[in-house]
């Protein structure tokens, strides 16, 4: 629960996203009492006003924080597998030489944690290794997009991992960093037909799959679906509400959410949705929900909270429906995965060879039947049942649209600003 702070002085966002980082260490949870201190001071150690504008922001980002009015699912068709064309077959690339062979050796994947693992595994990569069964795949897992940048930051520039499956966000920054190398249509095949009506990744990873943020809630306990995220705010469900901070995109997902809800362009300023998810802070029971924020639900811990649609569904099904999963009326966004070669990947020849069936209709297929994932090839075809339960595209649900390398620029300064403002005031 949020401490009081009405007659804490506040930053405006452009100081509060320049000052004070060096109070957050990795232990932030323990350090907060100290921001807090932090926040009230610029930069000299004097008291600042949010009352003073900060309209500076824009300055900040420059013309990285245009919006891209991008808005539909990537659909995407396929080449390649069905003639039995093996990917990766040169041994060069426009980025420079490919290590190993396309059809042996062992691939490093780094990709989630949990369910995702157990499912993605199971309808993907074993199906993967029985085609190929002199590659083998060794699994990797983190529980955010996050953590996997973290994790393939710290293998420096001769990495260990090939091949990363990540939000599209988070991998837009690994481009920038140089964590990840360019992919032609000649590496693999069936990026010739990835369609970018959602999102031009361009010559890097390509979207694997997509998904949608909802609003969870316990039907026994709200026996509607919820129209509107305003009931996280409900007084009745004080300590009842878990979020995912960030970096976790949830965590910044809801920032976007909030800042439409309060009339304000996220991309100058999240000042008003900063002061709106303080108000929410003494409802929230978790920032960190374990063992994640669908069985904290189930379990009865909590009613309310936010995730993905392709987990809610698999998790409602394992619930006996007691789970439930809306997309609230003032819109939310899509959770876009993209696939990613790491530059100088050790078995770089086989990574691709397992990114082309990964966007083949097979694998794209047994994945939404496993774990209620959209796929990212036009020519899957999904059973009726799976089709209604994927994220729609047909503009059926109202998407908040963000230029994922503009995310990049800002979601550290998202992060902070969480930890010194909304968990720790």
């Amino acid at each position: 629960m949020a401490l009081g702070t009405e007659d804490r002085p506040q930053l405006p966002y452009s100081q509060r996203v320049a000052g004070c980082d060096s109070a957050m260490t990795p232990g932030w949870l323990t350090a907060i009492r100290h921001s807090q201190q932090c926040a009230t001071m610029g930069p000299c150690g004097t008291p600042v006003s949010r009352a003073k504008d900060g309209a500076k922001m824009f300055n900040r980002y420059g013309k990285s924080a245009v919006m891209v009015a991008s808005a539909a699912i990537v659909v995407a068709g396929l080449s390649g597998c069905a003639s039995g064309k093996v990917a990766g077959g040169s041994s060069s690339t426009e980025t420079g030489s490919c290590a190993g062979s396309p059809t042996s050796g062992t691939i490093g994947l780094i990709g989630y944690a949990d369910i995702w693992q157990k499912q993605y595994q199971d309808a993907v990569i074993k199906p993967f290794e029985a085609k190929y069964p002199d590659i083998k795949v060794e699994y990797q897992s983190k529980r955010s997009s996050s953590d996997m940048l973290a994790a393939l930051q710290s293998q420096g520039s001769s990495p260990t991992t090939d091949v990363a499956i990540m939000d599209s966000a988070v991998a837009a920054s690994g481009n920038k960093q140089g964590l990840f190398q360019k992919i032609s249509e000649a590496d693999v095949p069936n990026v010739a037909h990835v369609k970018k009506d959602i999102l031009d990744t361009g010559d890097y990873g390509p979207v694997l799959q997509a998904d949608a943020v909802g609003l969870l809630y316990d039907t026994t306990k709200v026996p509607s679906a919820p129209t509107s995220w305003n009931i996280l705010w409900d007084p009745q469900y004080k300590q009842k509400v878990s979020v995912v901070a960030p970096p976790s995109g949830l965590g910044i997902n809801l920032t976007m959410i909030t800042a439409k809800m309060e009339g304000e362009d996220f991309t100058k300023s999240i000042d008003k949705a900063v002061d709106r998810l303080k108000e929410l802070a003494p409802n929230v029971q978790t920032w960190a929900p374990l063992p994640d924020e669908y069985q904290n639900i189930i379990t009865g811990q909590t009613v309310l909270g936010m995730g993905q649609n392709a987990r809610g569904q698999y998790y409602s099904d394992q619930s006996n429906g007691k789970l439930g999963i809306a997309f609230p009326k003032e819109g939310t966004m899509y959770q876009i995965n993209t696939i990613n070669l790491l530059k100088n990947a050790p078995n770089c020849a086989a990574a691709k060879t397992f990114m082309n069936y990964a966007l083949s209709p097979e694998a794209q297929v047994a994945f939404a039947k496993a774990l209620f994932y959209a796929p990212s090839v036009d020519n899957a075809e999904l059973p009726a049942d799976v089709a209604d339960r994927v994220v729609k595209t047909d503009g059926s649900i109202d998407i908040i649209t963000y230029d994922p390398e503009w995310l990049a620029t800002v979601r550290s300064d998202w992060t902070d600003i969480w930890k010194r403002e909304i968990i720790g005031g």
